[in-house]
């Protein structure tokens, strides 16, 4: 690790892979789990170009709600260490990037802008990203501040173009006086309210806090001259720092809002291992009327089953899927997730387990994707477990209002492309209380860039949601090997092999993402009855249209009765396929498809055995999907329905 000292400081510039990540293990040893044969699966990677003097692609906005699509927005961890001279106390901006690769992911060039940021004290792991609802602002929490930037306020002159950029500072931790004052991840809710976690020099918030920033808010003029505007800080001890070796250390508390009831915001205390729940509409919290409900995840460790379950500690990384259950990582080298709605946790040891050292998680429907930042490699889980109920701690905490500067400023953008390399590089499967299927970067098998620094260090990660699921966009820390790393400019995109029934599969029949598979027969990746692997299988997957299917709960459908099952379509739906298949072969069912207003537009017919009921053009609308058994014995019937759209231009 290379640092430097200026002004009586001293700050991470270079090659600090290991500082300022999510956190640092405690020391605990961890077993490591047996992986299968080793497989292949194929990266397709971009380096910016030199151009940018800023390096180290991190943190990543992680789409769970389908919002980017084939975009990507992430954050740089430093400024250009060649620029940085003493006696700076200050490195040169990160930047915040927006990405977009072609369609077909190979077959032309990236385009990518990207805004400098204020410069900070101290970059690194700790900075983090988000950007609006509708994407016209992007927000990123660096180690002194939270900086608004504004990608459609813009102005050009003299072929420089700046848009606004508004940064929000607090007294009490202006100047900076310790990298470990300020740490946290950062959420936006869809009206631009944002959220971040830290700790504070100033009591009450030297053991942690929770803010809610609501940049609409009136400013006024504070004593200082300065313009302000009033935040709400609720106290939360062990919020923003972490615990090794038995000292503090630095790490990101996690923190996200619930896709729909977006008063509920979810946050880690690493330094507590808790998962929380924090009700910001309760105004007046008491006894009677907590706002705060905390999970500990050391009750995830030894059971009465399993006496020898490894501890789990430390959360960092939290994401919500678009269903609301909540997912962390963690310094013991667990993928955990809670429901809130029922209090029940799993827990998921990761193959390297503690060695892996976990930096990115990324739900994406049946599958989560995840970094293992010491291991080099990209990894997602396909979950199976056995819940267990840990019960939620209740308690209550009044916000406090707490002053905000507000400083506006203007921020450069550049714009630029990147050509795309493409390799095969290796990847393991094994057993993870579920299936983790992991692609070691830093192995490559085939390239056609030979002369490309292996990749080290896989940070930011998100899933594409315009491409099957077990596809993710991820940021690489560092290139080369590991007695000479240098400081990355390169992200990528990895298609993992499904190794497991996916019930909400997304077709995607560019499998290949532009590249000539002839090159190398690894690139390409199937599986039986699924010749492109994106979980659709043969039958219902044609290469004309867009074929997106759901694998229904099997749910015991008594004799004479009936159960439902929604789906929704749209105005350019081609076809709505619903195909059930019961458990018993003779069993005599139909199934009937009805429309928003109750009318009956499809059947199957009574029919021995699996019955299939077909709507051609249905258009927009919500449809129930009604399975009826028509025997003399309970069944218990799978629907696999399929919406077909038009074919998606690649």
């Amino acid at each position: 690790m290379a640092t430097k000292r200026g002004g009586g400081r001293s700050y991470v510039t270079g090659l600090a892979a290991g500082l300022l990540l999510a956190g640092t293990g405690t020391g605990h040893a961890q077993t490591g789990v047996s992986a299968l044969p080793t497989g292949t699966a194929h990266v397709i990677e971009w380096d910016l170009t030199s151009m940018q003097l800023d390096g180290n692609p991190g943190a990543m906005v992680v789409d769970t709600r389908g919002e980017d699509h084939n975009r990507v927005w992430f954050i740089t961890r430093f400024g250009d260490p060649v620029l940085e001279t003493v006696p700076s106390n200050v490195i040169t901006p990160q930047r915040v990037y927006r990405f977009d690769p072609a369609m077909s992911l190979y077959k032309a060039l990236a385009r990518w802008s990207s805004w400098d940021l204020r410069p900070d004290i101290v970059g690194g792991g700790i900075s983090r990203i988000r950007p609006s609802h509708d994407r016209r602002f992007v927000f990123a929490r660096t180690t002194s501040f939270v900086q608004r930037i504004d990608t459609q306020n813009c102005t050009t002159a003299n072929y420089q173009t700046t848009c606004e950029r508004i940064v929000y500072s607090y007294p009490d931790e202006e100047p900076v006086s310790s990298v470990v004052a300020q740490n946290s991840d950062i959420a936006v809710d869809d009206t631009n309210r944002i959220f971040t976690t830290g700790v504070s020099p100033t009591p009450p918030f030297d053991a942690g806090y929770v803010q809610l920033l609501n940049p609409n808010a009136p400013s006024y003029a504070g004593a200082d001259g300065r313009r302000k505007i009033t935040a709400k800080r609720w106290p939360a001890p062990g919020a923003g720092l972490c615990v090794a070796n038995g000292s503090a250390t630095i790490c990101n508390s996690g923190i996200d809002i619930h896709p729909s009831k977006q008063y509920l915001v979810y946050y880690t205390e690493p330094n507590a291992n808790n998962i929380v729940e924090l009700n910001v509409n309760i105004s007046q919290p008491s006894s009677t009327n907590p706002n705060e409900r905390r999970w500990n995840l050391g009750a995830l460790g030894a059971s009465p089953t399993d006496p020898t379950a490894p501890e789990v500690f430390q959360p960092r990384s939290l994401k919500i899927d678009r269903r609301g259950k909540v997912w962390v990582n963690t310094g013991s080298g667990h993928l955990v997730s809670l429901d809130p709605a029922t209090s029940k946790m799993t827990k998921h040891t990761l193959p390297d387990g503690v060695t892996a050292d976990p930096w990115g998680i990324a739900p994406d429907d049946d599958v989560i994707g995840y970094t293992a930042a010491n291991t080099n490699k990209v990894g997602m889980l396909f979950p199976k477990f056995q819940p267990m109920f840990v019960p939620p701690v209740k308690s209550f905490v009044p916000p406090q209002d707490f002053p905000v500067i507000v400083n506006p400023e203007s921020a450069a953008r550049t714009d630029g492309t990147a050509p795309a390399d493409a390799k095969v590089v290796a990847a393991d499967t094994a057993p993870c209380n579920g299936t983790c299927v992991e692609a070691k970067v830093d192995t490559v098998l085939f390239t056609t860039n030979p002369g490309a620094a292996p990749s080290l260090s896989p940070l930011g990660i998100t899933p594409n949601m315009s491409k099957a699921q077990g596809t993710f966009f991820y940021t690489v820390g560092l290139t080369g090997d590991a007695a000479n790393p240098s400081v990355a400019k390169r992200l990528g995109f990895a298609r993992l092999p499904n190794k497991e029934r996916i019930k909400f599969a997304r077709d995607d029949d560019d499998a290949d993402d532009g590249f000539d598979r002839t090159k190398d027969a690894r690139w390409h990746n199937s599986e039986p009855g699924d010749s492109d692997a994106d979980g659709v299988p043969d039958q219902y997957d044609t290469n004309t249209t867009t074929d997106n299917m759901t694998i229904a709960d099997p749910v015991v459908v008594p004799v004479g009765a009936s159960n439902d099952y929604p789906m929704a379509t749209s105005a350019t739906t081609l076809a709505l396929i619903a195909s059930v298949t019961p458990d018993i072969a003779t069993a005599t069912i139909a199934v009937d498809v009805y429309n928003s207003l109750g009318a009956l537009v499809g059947t199957s017919g009574p029919i021995v055995g699996a019955g299939v009921a077909t709507v051609p053009t249905p258009g927009a609308g919500d449809y129930k999907i009604r399975v009826r058994n028509l025997g003399t014995a309970s069944v218990t019937p799978t629907p696999t329905i399929v919406v077909r759209e038009p074919l998606i231009q690649q």
